[in-house]
Formats: structure tokens, C-alpha cells, sequence
């Protein structure tokens, strides 16, 4: 019991010696001075938390203990102000001081500080020059603050960074000499920046402050490393296919200098003839037969080793197995397997190539990395965009090509689709059946990978029916146990894993009424019968002909004779002649021709007029004598005599031969005097 009121009552004379005591208005964090140069006044100052007495008045006490030990000096300081400069006509050089604070209220709030001057001085900071950069970088710096005449000397410390590092490096103090630096592993063409401060040689002072920092840039050098090239076939506008030569700046450290262009040089396979030109960075289009580039980069002062690239044989052993897993924070996981052959061993690297699946330029979109035979990995983490498809493949290089695996699609991040599918179509199959087809979502809408379908079928009731998780492959879905003749409501939509995107337009279709079975049944058997009856007419036609012409009239099958093959027309000129009614206009209007009854006497043609030949009737038997003996009680016999030469006969034509056929068309007696 004894020992723990001894650590209480020690504990309680701790925080009394440090000034934490009730009643006081801040609590400090201790007390420090320096003499600002070996001719300059003290500084002295502490911390104190802030608070609700943050304007609490402080004075700083001191006094010799050497002479004078109970005389103590004060310098009060500003209300809020926890320093105070002392001059240094108030202080003695080698004399030892014992400082401390008080607040307002006389409460002591720091342990006593006791200190000598020459212990506590604090130069000022030294102030840098760049005295060289080439062939190296040498810094030199001087104190003009500190009196040449004094004891002791400075003691300084250097450090230096390139521009923007976060991290200072301190140069070691073997490797400077008296006020100067020489910098021999600074990288060409780097900006840097060099900082120092300062302390006296026995270390018993204070470092100075910082000094502003020098900064420079160190000269150029020619690049090293290789460019690092690829290529891409397109097809331009103009329809002619074309190789785009692709490569990347190279970085500060390698270019170490202004690049000022890159040279080419490229073997076409159909010549084998080297070609070269130079180029800015970074792309260059080269005839399609190309088979083999070589490139440098140029600087001011030299260039890179070349970098080679051959596409020559494209065919080569493939990587396998190519997979992308999505990783948090936009990047993609690409892992492979080896692609390794007898014949043609293991790859000397590998590339692994990616670019947007829907652009319409790839080389504005193409990425690519390289990576050693040995990797089966790596971590893409360029600049994708979300929702949009990526094509990804991993290329094998050899000496001699590459082999290119299948591509793969990849999303950094999804989401659900913009759009549902398009194109909805149908097609019945049955009265209640009905055959649904679409078309795939736009890639450019689809904002990740498509998992499945889902239809919708709005019946005439009002009510919805849902059809699905339809496989993301399929491109037609068969709906049954529908109504017949009524019409539907359909629309689709499309799933990522981000979720069910937007609907596709409405779709109306009606399936068949089942009337129309019996109608469309009644036109194919018509037709059928109307089929039957023809081939049974080609085979029968000889028995159905002889049939018709004992059943029907002999004006529905007798055959009329054809005019135009007639005698008659075969004794005319086929060229003039005009036929009959044609001919007869042209004709002037024939004489009147008079008819003379003579007594019955013998029958004699007097030859062919216009007019058509007429003949008596036959003569009437003798009789012996009676009434009927008469003249005039006998027939007459009407012959007709012309009484001038027809029209054929004064152009010389021949008088036509009149048979049989023709008279079969010739008009009675009666038609030609109108009695008919």
C-alpha cells in the first residue's frame, strides 16, 4: 500500500515540474531557442494546444547562471503570440542562460531550458549555383551570412530529386567536397532539383532552414532501348486493302532527348528489295506485300538499336486457351496457355492486342502489350470505357510471323441493353401456333455480354403472358396454345448481367381462323380435279374428238374452209393485191350492165363480169302438145350478156378460174338482187 502512494505522490511531482497543474489556461509541448547566426539575437518559442484561452498573454523569463543568478529578465509576448525574439545586446557570448515561460495568471507552463549561445546557433540557408552541365552536372553554394573570421565552419547536407518526386535522395557526405557537388548518375535529359542546408562543423547548433531549390535539366543523350512496333491490315474507303505500321513514343528515360523522327526500313516479299523513309510519331502505311519493317528512333545526339517485327507467315503455333476475367477498377485479366511446337519451338514473346469491337477505324482504338516467353498472364488496365466490347487476342511472335489466337469479347464493366431486339417477325404454323423470329441486339446497344431473352405476349384479355429465359444463341421462339383468329401484342427484351435493358417495338400478328381451313381445302381439291381432267384430256383426246362429233352439231367441229388459201388467191399477186373490199373502193363505180330475156335456148357462158355468174334454172321435160305449149307458158332461161368489157379484161388480166371451192362462197341470185 505504501509503494502505491510513492508512485502516486511521484507521478503528481512529475506534472507539477512540467507546469500541468489546475488552473492553467493551455497545457505546452515545450520550449526551444536558437541565436540566429554567431552575431544574431535569440529565438525562442513553444507550442501550446489551442483552445478556449488561445488569447492568453505569455512571457518568456531568462537569466544568467553565472552572475546575477536571482535577478531574471522578462519579455512579454503579444496576446495569442507563443514567441519572442531576444536582441543581442541583451545577451553575453559564452554565457549560459535558463529560460522558461509563464502565463498571465504567473503559472510556470514549461520545464526550464538551460542553454549556452555558441550551442544553439542556426545559420542561415546557403544559397545554390549551377556551375556545369556538361560532361557533368557540378553545384556549388556559399553562406554569405556566415563571418569568414569565426571559429568554426559549416558543415552542409545535400539533397536532390527529379522534378515532382514525391521523395527527397540525400547525397552522401563522402562524396561532397568543401562547398561543391559533382553529380555523375543523374539520368540525360531529366529535370531535377537540388536543395541544401547547413549546420556548424561541431554539430552543436542547429540546422539552418532549407535552402530554395536549384533546378536544372541535364543534357541529351542518345536513346536506348527499342521502339516497340506493331501492325494492323485495313481496308480503306477506296476499297484497296493497306498495312498500318503502328509504334509508341518512347518514354522520357529511354528518348533522353527530343526524338525528331523515326526511320523505316521494310522488305516487300514480292522483290525482296529494303525501302526507307522517316516518319513522325507514330504510324506509317506500307504497301500491302510487306513482309518485314525494321525501325530506330533519331535524336539529336544518336539513335535506338533497331526493332524488327516480320509478318511473312502468319500460321504459325497459336496461343491456347485464351481467357478475360473482369477485375475491379476497369481493367481486364487475360491469361493464356503456351503455345509451344516441335518444329517450331517456343515464341519469343508474346503480344496481347485489344481494341474496340465496334470502332469503325481499329487503329484509333488498338492497344497492345508485350510479354516475355515465360508469362501466362497479364493486367490490362489501359484507358477502356464502360459498356462497350472489347476484342481481345494473344499473338505468339516468332523470327519469321506470329500466330493470332480467336478473338474474345470483353466488357470492363456492363450494364443492361439500350435497346431489345429487332426485326420481330412471324410465321403460323397452326391455327394456335406461331413461329416468333428476331434479330440480335446492335453490338453497339448491347453494353455487355446478352445471358438470355425474355418475350412478352399481351393477350386480348388484358393480361400479360412471359416467355422465357430464352438461351442468348437462339433467334426464333415457337408460341402455342394460342387463340385462332385473334390478334396479339408482343414485344422483347435482352439481359446483360447488369440486368433487363430496354423493350423492343411493339409487334401485332393474328393467327389463322379456322374457317379457312375448309376453304383453302376446297381450292386445293378443285385444283387437284382440275389437274386429273387435263391429263385425262391429253391421253383420250383422239376418243373424246370422236365423240363430240356424234353428240354435238356439225357447226361446233366441222372445219370451215381458210380463204386465204383458196385458189383464187393463189392467182393473185400476194403484194398488190388488197382483197376484195379494199380493191373494189379503189375501183371506179362499174357501167350499168343490162340483162336481155331471150327465149329458151341452149345454155352458153358469155364469160365473167363484176357481178357473179348466174344460171337458169334447168329446162322444163318436153310435153306432146295441150295448154302448156304455149311460148309464153314455157320457162324462160335469163342469160346474162355483158354489154361492155369488164375491168379485168380491159387491164389484160386473165379471167379467173372459178371451181367449186370458190362457189361454195359466190352469193345466190337473190343476195345479189336484194331479195334476200
Amino acid at each position: 500500500m505504501r509503494e502505491r502512494w510513492r508512485e502516486v505522490w511521484l507521478l503528481l511531482l512529475v506534472l507539477k515540474t512540467l507546469g500541468i497543474q489546475e488552473g492553467v489556461p493551455e497545457e505546452s509541448r515545450g520550449l526551444a531557442c536558437y541565436q540566429m547566426g554567431p552575431t544574431g539575437g535569440m529565438n525562442c518559442s513553444w507550442s501550446s494546444r489551442t483552445g478556449s484561452g488561445a488569447n492568453t498573454t505569455y512571457t518568456l523569463h531568462y537569466k544568467s547562471l553565472k552572475f546575477k543568478r536571482s535577478q531574471s529578465q522578462s519579455f512579454p509576448a503579444p496576446a495569442g503570440q507563443n514567441w519572442v525574439a531576444i536582441v543581442r545586446s541583451s545577451l553575453t557570448q559564452g554565457e549560459d542562460y535558463a529560460v522558461w515561460v509563464e502565463a498571465s495568471n504567473g503559472t510556470q507552463i514549461t520545464p526550464r531550458l538551460t542553454l549556452t549561445l555558441h550551442e544553439i546557433v542556426k545559420p542561415y540557408p546557403p544559397e545554390l549555383h549551377l556551375e556545369a552541365l556538361s560532361p557533368e552536372v557540378i553545384v556549388t553554394w556559399s553562406n554569405p551570412h556566415w563571418p569568414q573570421h569565426f571559429l568554426q565552419g559549416l558543415l552542409c547536407d545535400l539533397h536532390y530529386r527529379e522534378s515532382g518526386a514525391p521523395n527527397w535522395i540525400e547525397v552522401h557526405e563522402e562524396d561532397l567536397e568543401p562547398g561543391t557537388c559533382e553529380f555523375s548518375s543523374l539520368e540525360p535529359f531529366t529535370d531535377y532539383e537540388v536543395r541544401a542546408r547547413c549546420i556548424p562543423n561541431d554539430r552543436k547548433g542547429v540546422w539552418s532552414d532549407w535552402s530554395p531549390s536549384l533546378a536544372f535539366q541535364t543534357p541529351e543523350a542518345a536513346p536506348v532501348g527499342l521502339v516497340d512496333v506493331w501492325r494492323v491490315a485495313s481496308t480503306p474507303v477506296s476499297g484497296e486493302p493497306s498495312l498500318m505500321l503502328l509504334w509508341k513514343p518512347l518514354d522520357r528515360r529511354a528518348a533522353r532527348g527530343v526524338i525528331q523522327n523515326y526511320s523505316i526500313a521494310y522488305r516487300t516479299g514480292i522483290d525482296g528489295i529494303d525501302s526507307h523513309l522517316e516518319k513522325p510519331c507514330c504510324r506509317a502505311s506500307l504497301p500491302p506485300s510487306s513482309t518485314h519493317i525494321w525501325i530506330w528512333a533519331n535524336n539529336r545526339v544518336g539513335r535506338t538499336q533497331p526493332s524488327s517485327l516480320s509478318w511473312e507467315q502468319q500460321d504459325l503455333p497459336v496461343p491456347a486457351g485464351v481467357q478475360v476475367a473482369t477485375m475491379q477498377g476497369q481493367a481486364l485479366n487475360i491469361t493464356w496457355e503456351p503455345s509451344k511446337d516441335p518444329q517450331e519451338g517456343a515464341p519469343l514473346e508474346y503480344l496481347v492486342e485489344w481494341a474496340e469491337e465496334s470502332s469503325s477505324s481499329k487503329a484509333e482504338s488498338l492497344g497492345w502489350v508485350r510479354r516475355p516467353a515465360s508469362a501466362r498472364s497479364t493486367l490490362l488496365t489501359g484507358d477502356f470505357r464502360p459498356q462497350t466490347a472489347y476484342q481481345v487476342r494473344v499473338y505468339g511472335l516468332y523470327p519469321q510471323g506470329f500466330g493470332a489466337s480467336a478473338p474474345v469479347r470483353a466488357y470492363t464493366q456492363e450494364g443492361a441493353p439500350s435497346a431489345g431486339p429487332g426485326g420481330l417477325q412471324d410465321r403460323s404454323i397452326s391455327k394456335a401456333a406461331s413461329v416468333i423470329s428476331w434479330e440480335a441486339i446492335p453490338l453497339a446497344q448491347r453494353n455487355g455480354h446478352i445471358t438470355h431473352y425474355t418475350l412478352y405476349l399481351a393477350m386480348p384479355t388484358g393480361s400479360l403472358k412471359t416467355y422465357g429465359p430464352i438461351a442468348a444463341t437462339e433467334t426464333s421462339y415457337n408460341l402455342s396454345d394460342l387463340d385462332p383468329g385473334t390478334s396479339y401484342q408482343l414485344w422483347m427484351t435482352g439481359s446483360t448481367l447488369a440486368g433487363e435493358g430496354n423493350a423492343s417495338s411493339i409487334h401485332l400478328f393474328h393467327t389463322p381462323d379456322s374457317r379457312w381451313e375448309a376453304v383453302l381445302a376446297s381450292l386445293l381439291a378443285m385444283s387437284l380435279l382440275l389437274l386429273l381432267a387435263c391429263i385425262v384430256g391429253c391421253v383420250l383426246r383422239a376418243k373424246l374428238l370422236n365423240l363430240c362429233q356424234k353428240v354435238l352439231p356439225q357447226w361446233c367441229w366441222e372445219k370451215v374452209p381458210d380463204p386465204v388459201h383458196s385458189r383464187i388467191m393463189l392467182h393473185k399477186d400476194f403484194h398488190n393485191y388488197m382483197g376484195p373490199l379494199v380493191q373494189g373502193l379503189a375501183m371506179e363505180e362499174p357501167p350499168i350492165t343490162q340483162f336481155e330475156i331471150k327465149e329458151p335456148a341452149e345454155v352458153k357462158n358469155q364469160g365473167y363480169s363484176a357481178l357473179s355468174q348466174l344460171e337458169s334454172p334447168p329446162p322444163a321435160p318436153p310435153h306432146s302438145g295441150g295448154a302448156d305449149d304455149w311460148p309464153g307458158s314455157k320457162p324462160r332461161i335469163e342469160e346474162m350478156v355483158p354489154s361492155s368489157p369488164t375491168l379485168e379484161e380491159e387491164q389484160g388480166e386473165p379471167t379467173p378460174v372459178i371451181s367449186g371451192y370458190e362457189k361454195h362462197f359466190m352469193p345466190t341470185l337473190e343476195e345479189v338482187l336484194g331479195l334476200a
